[in-house]
């Protein structure tokens, strides 16, 4: 593993004024398009797996909760695929959608300690054809959670295991309501949390996967974006 991951910084301009509940299924189009560009990157769109790169809502937020045409925003795209991220940074200018990308700036993030993960964007966690609640329990979650970055990482690293123990503790809900976010013909109800990783190289490791991929499902579409905590 090269304990690495890689963002393209981007800063944008919507064509129009745009509701919040609209922008995350718009920025996932625009990357989706970009995708179209290369051909590996066009059959992967289109495979039911892992994708491995996230990204958070523009910022900064409007508290109107529209964003407003013509203002300057900024956008973070991840993934430990720097390949990937090289395409997006030169292809994310070229197409069109509900923005127009201005400038692209691409950084690299090494492995550092982590202490605690906060979502940014809502975590989906799907079971039984339906979304997961907090009447189902935060011991579910957590074992969704924790299983979903495993297998993650054992694609970077198929030798991998972790035995009857998770990389994290202390698991904590955010939001006092699910957090409604439309997704394609449907709606999906999304959570916020915030958890402890563990001390361990091996729960450093998972979490570091976690930030540079993405928590829980569908973050391809914007969902489980996190960032450290203190």
């Amino acid at each position: 593993m090269n304990g690495c991951f890689h963002e393209v910084l981007s800063t944008i301009q919507f064509h129009e004024d745009l509701p919040v509940r609209d922008v995350q299924y718009g920025l996932a189009k625009l990357i989706s398009s970009s995708m179209a560009n290369d051909e590996l990157l066009k059959e992967l769109h289109h495979r039911n797996c892992f994708k491995l790169y996230t990204f958070c809502a523009p910022y900064p937020f409007e508290k109107e909760r529209v964003y407003r045409k013509g203002r300057m925003y900024c956008f973070n795209l991840r993934s430990p695929d720097l390949k990937f991220v090289l395409a997006m940074k030169k292809y994310l200018p070229k197409v069109k959608g509900i923005a127009k990308v201005i400038a692209v700036e691409l950084r690299s993030y090494k492995q550092s300690h982590i202490e605690e993960l906060i979502s940014l964007t809502p975590i989906v966690c799907t079971f039984e054809n339906r979304c997961w609640m907090p009447e189902d329990g935060l011991g579910l979650l957590a074992e969704r959670l924790h299983h979903n970055v495993l297998k993650k990482y054992q694609l970077q690293d198929p030798s991998f295991t972790v035995h009857g123990e998770l990389f994290f503790d202390q698991i904590e809900l955010l939001n006092k309501k699910p957090i409604v976010v439309a997704y394609k013909n449907t709606v999906l109800l999304g959570h916020k949390l915030r958890f402890r990783v563990k001390p361990h190289e091996w729960a450093q490791q998972l979490a570091f996967t976690a930030l540079g991929g993405g928590l829980l499902e569908k973050n391809s579409m914007g969902f489980g974006y996190c960032i450290t905590g203190r």
